[in-house]
């Protein structure tokens, strides 16, 4: 209930900013987790928290990670996210500001986003893909999660480095709205051929 709260209150302080009418779902958590765990990254990223639905399905992936930060620009829900997960490093900063984060020169990163990037000022949403995709392009191994709630087939966002490309991983229909779950890697990633033929 406190969390459903929290989710409403900073809806209706920034709507574009959050995105969606509901936290999300655990099938949309878990389908998340499970493309997570598909690598073994040294360094894993959540962008967007909120109030921390995926953070929380992503505790399981402590066991295979060295770090696990999570970015969230909001105060109120930073604040919260730091109540609930105080062993994790809870950062109030902007997604823009990734290039800033200490993080050891060439480890690999998986970055899950759950930035709206779809609702979003164009200007915002450049911002946060150009810090997101600089760095996972900058160290080898390294991916990005994202789910949007528009079409199945629409992208997160079409300007990718050459060498690089969406994978589908999963359609959430039980989530509130509807989910699809993509991953940004390099084409020669080893599963970029096999999850149902998705690319």
């Amino acid at each position: 209930m406190r969390h459903g709260l929290a989710f409403a209150l900073g809806y209706l302080r920034h709507p574009r900013r959050v995105g969606a009418i509901a936290p999300a779902s655990k099938a949309l958590a878990q389908a998340i987790l499970n493309e997570v765990l598909r690598s073994d990254p040294r360094t894993l990223i959540e962008v967007g928290a909120g109030t921390g639905a995926i953070t929380r399905a992503l505790l399981p992936a402590l066991a295979r990670v060295g770090r696990f930060m999570v970015i969230e620009r909001d105060p109120g829900f930073a604040q919260l996210l730091r109540k609930h997960f105080p062993d994790l490093e809870v950062l109030n900063h902007c997604a823009t500001r990734l290039d800033a984060l200490d993080i050891e020169a060439q480890c690999p990163v998986t970055v899950v986003s759950s930035l709206p990037l779809l609702s979003m000022t164009r200007e915002e949403a450049h911002g946060c893909i150009d810090a997101m995709v600089a760095l996972i392009e900058s160290r080898p191994g390294s991916r990005l999660i994202q789910y949007t709630y528009a079409s199945p087939h629409l992208r997160p966002f079409n300007d990718i480095p050459i060498g690089w490309r969406w994978r589908r991983a999963a359609s959430i229909w039980a989530n509130l709205p509807p989910a699809t779950v993509w991953t940004l890697e390099q084409a020669s990633h080893p599963s970029s051929h096999t999850l149902n033929g998705f690319h």
